[in-house]
């Protein structure tokens, strides 16, 4: 039987103009991704910011068991660009797995 993996903080930081509703979705998002992680996480940082007027940036750091996993990603709106830094992140976490 493996062992669940799982995040021990997850630090959200919003930019001005980002809707605060947008920090619960990201941190669901990326606690979800711990189950793919070979070790667990000691931290996760997430900055949602803005690049223009119609862009969101999501970019997430992750430590590992020492390595730094680093993701991000942008859209139309935060749910696009945290789904697609979700993406990232649980593709690299597998490859680190294997």
């Amino acid at each position: 039987m493996s062992h669940v993996h799982e995040i021990a903080n997850i630090q959200v930081d919003l930019a001005a103009g980002v809707p605060r509703d947008a920090a619960d979705y990201a941190r669901g998002k990326v606690a979800a991704i711990a189950k793919y992680a070979p070790a667990d996480i000691a931290y996760a940082k997430v900055r949602l910011s803005t690049d223009g007027p119609r862009l969101l940036v999501a970019h997430a750091s992750l430590d590992v068991n020492g390595t730094l996993v680093n993701a991000d990603a942008s859209a139309g709106t935060y749910h696009e660009a945290v789904d697609l830094m979700h993406d990232k992140l649980q593709h690299q976490l597998a490859d680190m797995g294997r």
